[in-house]
C-alpha cells in the first residue's frame, strides 16, 4: 500500500498540471512570445550564433578548398601519366606481337597486303562519311595487320581529333612521328591541338619543325609569325613574316602583318618598305592612313 502511494500522488499532481494548462490555454495563445524582452534577446543571441557559424563553415569550406587544390593537381598529373603509361604499354604490346610473327609465306603476306589495303579504303570512306566510330575500328583494325602503318595511325588520330579526343589524338600524333619522323603534315596538326589547349610555345615548336621539313609553305612562317606576336616575341616573329614575305611577296596579309611587326620593334625603315608594297598590293586597304601615322611616329 505505501510502495502504490508515492505513484499515486505523482499522478494526481500530473492531472493537476493538465488541468492547469488547458484552462490557461487561451491566455496563453494571446501571449506574444516572439515579443517578449527575454525571447527576444534569446533570438537574437541565436541569430548572431547563426551567422558565426555560417561564416566559419564558410571559411572552412574555402580553406579545405585550397588544401584540396594541390591535390587535385597531383591527381589530374597521375592520371595524365597514367594515360601515358598505358598508352606505351599498348605500343609495346604491339611491338612484341610483331617480333613473335612467324614467317609467314609469301602468298600469306600477299594478302595480308591486300587486306589492308581493303581496310585502310573502307576506313577512309568511313571518315569521310562522317562514320567516325566505324572509321576508328577500320584503323585499328588495319593497325593490327600492320603495327608500323603510318597512313592508319594518321587516320586514326584524324578520327580522335574530329571527335574532340584531343589527348588520344595526341598520342597517336605523337607516336607516327616516330615511325615518320619527316611528317610534316603530323607536326602541323600537333601545333594546332596544342594552340587549341593554349600551349602557345609548344605549338610554336611543332610549327617551326613542320617549316624546317618543308620550308617552302609560306602559310607556315605567317603561322608561326602569329603564334610568336602572340607570346610576344616579336623580334623572332618578325623574322617568321619576313620569310612568309619572302615566298608571297604579293600577299597582302602576309605584308600587313610585316608592317605591323616592323612597327612592334621599331624598324622604320623596314616598316616604310613593306608599306609601300602593301599600299601597291591593296590601295583599298583600310588602314593604310593608320599604319603610315604609325610609322611616321616611330623615332
Amino acid at each position: 500500500m505505501f510502495t502504490i502511494l508515492p505513484f499515486i500522488l505523482l499522478i494526481l499532481s500530473f492531472a493537476v498540471i493538465i488541468v492547469i494548462i488547458i484552462r490557461k490555454f487561451p491566455q496563453l495563445t494571446l501571449l506574444d512570445i516572439d515579443n517578449l524582452p527575454e525571447m527576444k534577446e534569446k533570438n537574437k543571441k541565436q541569430e548572431i550564433f547563426k551567422k558565426r557559424v555560417e561564416k566559419k563553415s564558410k571559411e572552412g569550406q574555402e580553406k579545405r578548398g585550397e588544401k584540396l587544390q594541390p591535390v587535385m593537381e597531383k591527381l589530374k598529373k597521375f592520371q595524365q601519366s597514367f594515360r601515358d603509361y598505358a598508352w606505351k604499354i599498348e605500343q609495346a604490346a604491339f611491338d612484341e606481337s610483331q617480333k613473335k610473327q612467324k614467317e609467314v609465306s609469301p602468298e600469306k603476306k600477299q594478302k595480308q597486303v591486300d587486306d589492308l589495303r581493303v581496310i585502310l579504303k573502307q576506313a577512309d570512306q568511313a571518315f569521310s562519311d562522317g562514320n567516325l566510330e566505324v572509321a576508328e575500328q577500320k584503323y585499328i583494325s588495319a593497325i593490327r595487320i600492320d603495327q608500323k602503318n603510318g597512313e592508319a595511325y594518321r587516320g586514326l588520330g584524324d578520327v580522335y581529333y574530329e571527335q574532340h579526343q584531343f589527348e588520344e589524338a595526341k598520342q597517336t600524333y605523337k607516336f607516327l612521328l616516330q615511325i615518320d619522323q619527316t611528317n610534316d603534315e603530323v607536326m602541323v596538326r600537333l601545333g594546332e591541338l596544342h594552340e587549341e589547349e593554349g600551349d602557345i610555345e609548344k605549338a610554336v615548336e611543332y610549327y617551326q619543325q613542320a617549316v624546317v621539313e618543308s620550308p617552302h609553305k609560306a602559310k607556315r612562317f605567317f603561322k608561326v609569325a602569329e603564334l610568336l606576336k602572340q607570346a610576344g616575341h616579336n623580334d623572332t616573329a618578325l623574322e617568321a613574316v619576313e620569310q612568309a614575305v619572302d615566298l608571297e611577296p604579293q600577299n597582302p596579309k602576309y605584308l600587313d602583318m610585316l608592317v605591323e611587326i616592323s612597327i612592334m620593334v621599331g624598324d622604320k625603315e623596314l616598316a616604310k618598305e613593306a608599306f609601300d608594297q602593301l599600299r601597291m598590293v591593296n590601295p583599298d586597304n583600310k588602314k593604310l592612313r593608320a599604319l603610315k601615322d604609325k610609322i611616321q611616329k616611330i623615332t
